[in-house]
């Protein structure tokens, strides 16, 4: 990015979230700025602020204007195939000493009452 594009993002920073950005020392700022965003694609970080202001009524920073694609806390909860699958492969395991087979059976019997399968 450029540095141009740089102080119209703060500037429309500014005027997207009133009174929750408060610059200090603008020139300062957009040092700052510059020296990380500077390296960053001007496209990306426009199409993450447009998401940011779609999800959030909180100013972004710059990690949350250059990560590869915006955070879904879903995706942190593993699905069920996916836990399925993580217990399959536990159960493949044959490594596994007794006491932690021992472990696992306890965890998962929990995980069904917790589910409501026991």
């Amino acid at each position: 990015m450029e540095r141009r594009q740089i102080a119209e993002l703060l500037d429309a920073i500014h005027s997207s979230y009133p009174g929750k950005f408060v610059v200090q020392d603008p020139t300062s700022l957009l040092d700052s700025w510059e020296r990380v965003l500077k390296k960053h694609d001007s496209e990306k970080v426009l199409k993450n602020f447009d998401r940011h202001l779609e999800s959030s009524v909180f100013p972004p920073t710059i990690a949350d204007l250059v990560k590869k694609r915006p955070l879904d806390r879903m995706d942190s909860i593993p699905s069920v195939n996916e836990t399925l699958e993580y217990l399959r492969l536990i159960e493949s395991k044959s490594e596994i000493s007794e006491e932690a087979a021992h472990s696992i059976e306890e965890c998962k019997a929990q995980i069904r009452k917790i589910l409501g399968r026991s």
